[in-house]
């Protein structure tokens, strides 16, 4: 449809505002709400050749000493690390989403700051989250719109250049994006960096999702009272506590939390010990039933897994 408009009309999705002609020094900034496609530019911006940390996270692009000082609101040893990092890079990045949180005070600290600040539909950053970290989609709606308006609030009274950028039209229209992202960055790219930038924005998702997506460890024990009793926790995320699905004879027949404090965990120095769960066992199971148990929103199947009931326990 978009081949039929004139081409004022058509809305690629990339907002440039107080923009200044590119010098020879810049400091680039990617921030916005998590999972709104900050990765994405972070990866762009490395593909572009600019330099995005010396100890940066490969999952999701992010400069990790950067991220140590913004979450901690060191301020003075932040202003300190961007002096060491402005004299070794006359253009240099970060990336790391909630430091929009903190702009007021980052901005000044930045030399000719450059922000690129990202934006997805709130539905689309739910779901992903109830995918990759299972959370409920419906609560978490209304927790994104007061982000998007404390984001908004905070790069309204900026007076440096910015780059607001949709993350849907990005996907919709790559390879222009590419370009107007490339000389936002000081760059005029060539034909094998907009190629790059492409395969960037093309397989960035799939990577993302891969790397980002919980994974998760546990046990299924024995029935004990008519209860299947185990455990399962989210790796190096304990306070985060997994769902867990009863499959019988391989079909989904009820599920559960892993939230049960369990006196062997905590002995154990498992999580924080609250990782047990209890799944009531319907009286009509048969001893030869295969019972499987997986984890949150994936296929990770707990171990001792696809045993016949008789061997939990069933009598």
């Amino acid at each position: 449809m978009s081949q039929d408009l004139p081409a004022a009309l058509v809305n690629k999705g990339l907002a440039e505002i107080n923009a200044q002609p590119f010098g020879d020094q810049a400091t680039l900034a990617v921030v916005g709400l998590t999972r709104s496609g900050t990765s994405m530019l972070s990866a762009l911006l490395k593909t572009f050749g600019i330099h995005m940390g010396e100890v940066v996270d490969s999952a999701v692009y992010e400069d990790v000493e950067v991220a140590k000082f913004i979450d901690a609101k060191d301020f003075a040893g932040l202003k300190a690390f961007i002096a060491k990092r402005n004299a070794e890079h006359a253009v240099w990045g970060f990336k790391r989403p909630n430091a929009y949180k903190v702009l007021k005070q980052l901005t000044p600290m930045m030399r000719k700051p450059r922000i690129i600040v990202t934006f997805r539909d709130v539905l689309a950053i739910a779901m992903r989250n109830h995918v990759s970290m299972q959370m409920d989609v419906l609560s978490a709606l209304p927790r994104y719109a007061d982000e998007y308006q404390e984001l908004i609030r905070n790069i309204a009274p900026l007076k440096c250049p910015m780059l607001l950028v949709s993350y849907e039209k990005f996907i919709q229209f790559p390879e222009e994006s590419i370009v107007r992202t490339a000389r936002f960055a000081g760059i005029e790219p060539t034909a094998e960096m907009i190629a790059k930038g492409m395969d960037t924005v093309k397989n960035g998702p799939e990577a993302y999702l891969k790397a980002s997506r919980l994974r998760y460890t546990g046990h299924v024990d024995r029935i004990v009272n008519g209860k299947l009793r185990g455990w399962a926790m989210v790796i190096d995320q304990p306070k985060l506590k997994a769902n867990v699905q009863l499959k019988v004879n391989g079909q989904v027949a009820a599920s559960a939390v892993a939230n049960v404090r369990r006196k062997d965990l905590v002995d154990a120095g498992i999580g924080d010990g609250h990782h047990g769960f209890e799944i009531d066992i319907d009286n009509s199971m048969s001893r030869d039933n295969v019972i499987e148990v997986t984890a949150g929103n994936s296929s990770t199947v707990l171990p001792n897994s696809g045993k016949k009931a008789i061997a939990y326990g069933l009598v």
